[in-house]
């Protein structure tokens, strides 16, 4: 084994190259475990790259990490190639690509595949709130019962985009073209309703069979109806509602409350102004996944002013309750309501 003073210089290709941490990957054991422990406790400053080699090696892609088209290109080329083996004794200018292409065969053309070629969906469950780094380092949080859908890492060096039902927020990164100096490459976000192509910008993108709303907080987007290929441009501090019904785009500058409403999710919170009763229970099944029954006197004529916390569903049963005066029963996944005068007479 090497003294941990030979380690001081490595990097992520490096730890991707060394047979000890190869060996690590294919079999830990106890004693290697405390080994490589011990190494990070006394060369903290290798922390990230020893985290990087391992998450390359392992294909762990939980968290996104971002190389350069170029890397990944490389990499791609690398495997295509299909007699060509690593030589670790290669001239170090050749040793980026020697070591990751030891590191794909540490793991098998399978773990290769998946890791260039495989698209990935993520879905939020009812009352979670994610947030994601994309290859390209542009950062989307979902709302709760959100799905979003990303291309591979090999497609996404030909086109930026994403494909989004329910509810996300996206600070976008600039991007350059590989083959156009100046040229910007342009991120684009697929709903079922519209296509919003950007270059960079943070902007809310809420996506509902029943509608649909674009907050444009930076930057300027501009929308494509995937039906009609009409386009609509936005400039910061407007928003956008569609309404299947009304089939008609309402452009307007957005109030800042109406703008909390619409953004708020993102601190776990879901924020109402005089809601119906028909948009507060659509927006809790939307979130929580419950039918909110919301029938009789007790609901007529009611709207709905409050602030319901996203990720605990009993406590946004409470506050309901407080505020209507009755008593929230769950009855799979419905709830009713039970006015406390009937809770005390019974």
């Amino acid at each position: 084994m090497k003294s941990y003073a030979d380690y001081n210089p490595y990097a992520t290709d490096d730890f991707l190259a060394d047979t000890a941490f190869r060996a690590w990957i294919r079999q830990p054991t106890p004693e290697m475990d405390a080994y490589w422990r011990g190494l990070l406790k006394t060369n903290p400053q290798l922390r990230d790259a020893f985290a990087e080699a391992r998450l390359l090696a392992q294909g762990l892609e939980s968290t996104w990490t971002s190389f350069s088209d170029a890397y990944v290109e490389s990499l791609y080329e690398r495997l295509r190639v299909p007699h060509t083996t690593p030589r670790l004794r290669a001239r170090r200018s050749s040793r980026r690509l020697v070591a990751a292409a030891a590191a794909v065969l540490l793991v098998g053309s399978g773990w290769a595949y998946s890791y260039f070629m495989v698209p990935q969906r993520i879905q939020t469950a009812f009352g979670e709130v994610r947030t994601l780094t994309l290859y390209d380092g542009s950062v989307v949080t979902l709302a709760a019962n959100t799905q979003l859908e990303i291309p591979s890492r090999y497609q996404w060096q030909q086109s930026r985009q994403v494909w989004l039902k329910g509810e996300g927020y996206f600070v976008v990164q600039k991007q350059k073209q590989h083959d156009q100096a100046g040229a910007y490459r342009k991120f684009v976000v697929h709903t079922q309703r519209v296509d919003v192509a950007v270059l960079g910008t943070r902007f809310s993108l809420y996506t509902r069979p029943k509608q649909m709303q674009v907050v444009l907080e930076e930057g300027s987007i501009e929308l494509t109806d995937a039906a009609t290929r009409q386009h609509l441009f936005m400039q910061p501090g407007q928003v956008v509602q569609y309404a299947p019904k009304e089939q008609f785009y309402h452009l307007q500058p957005a109030a800042t409350a109406h703008k909390r409403q619409l953004t708020v999710w993102r601190e776990n919170l879901l924020v109402f102004n005089g809601a119906t009763m028909n948009e507060l229970a659509r927006r809790f099944k939307e979130v929580y996944g419950l039918e909110l029954v919301l029938q009789g006197e007790l609901f007529t004529k009611q709207q709905f002013v409050g602030e319901l916390p996203v990720d605990d569903v009993q406590k946004a049963l409470l506050i309901l309750s407080e505020t209507f005066g009755a008593k929230a029963v769950r009855d799979g996944a419905q709830v009713y309501f039970i006015s406390n005068d009937q809770v005390k007479s019974q």
